[in-house]
């Protein structure tokens, strides 16, 4: 049963802020000409951090966050769990399991998702597409249509993108710049 979306439901949606900032403008090859090709495994195996904001103007919603993931790579399967720690204190997890079932394709599923993400890696970009049941704070369930995509901007530095809609109309934005975390301070949000 789809619920009608309610500024209470915007407010949980902490997983939309997969997304884009700190790189405006389209996506720029590495930095390097050596560099390794761009792949989900290739950037998320170990931690990163990224600090940027889910935005709704619908809902007329602003949550600062900060995300940091872990994730390990096992030759075929990639689990990367998302640690979300917003503005107001609030926190969530989310795990992705990301199955390459052929070069730069894959499956991705998540607790939340219908069924399975596509995910298909084209240059230095990933696209996902998949829809998820999002819980608010109040319990309420809101289907939601996402469309994400994460650019390499330079070397080891990502821009994470989530756009979603509901009932095909635009509903809101996720924008997170990401970069490996290794001799970063992580403070509250480091691994559990």
């Amino acid at each position: 049963m789809q619920i009608p979306l309610s500024r209470r439901a915007w407010l949980g949606l902490p997983f939309i802020a997969i997304a884009l900032a700190g790189c405006a403008g389209p996506p720029v090859l590495p930095v390097s000409p050596n560099a390794p090709a761009f792949t989900l495994e290739g950037f998320f195996t170990g931690r990163t951090v990224g600090k940027g904001a889910f935005t709704s103007t619908v809902a007329g919603v602003n949550r600062p966050l900060t995300v940091v993931t872990h994730g390990r790579w096992d030759g075929r399967t990639l689990v990367l769990r998302e640690d979300f720690v917003f503005a107001d204190g609030e926190r969530d997890v989310k795990t992705w399991r990301f199955t390459r079932t052929a070069p730069g394709v894959y499956d991705g599923t998540r607790e939340d998702v219908i069924g399975k993400a596509v995910v298909r890696q084209v240059g230095n970009t990933v696209q996902l597409t998949y829809t998820a049941d999002v819980k608010a704070k109040d319990g309420s369930v809101t289907r939601l249509d996402f469309a994400d995509t994460i650019a390499l901007c330079v070397e080891r530095h990502a821009a994470r993108t989530a756009e979603a809609a509901a009932h095909r109309l635009p509903a809101a934005i996720g924008k997170v710049p990401q970069r490996p975390a290794t001799k970063l301070r992580l403070g509250r949000v480091a691994a559990r």
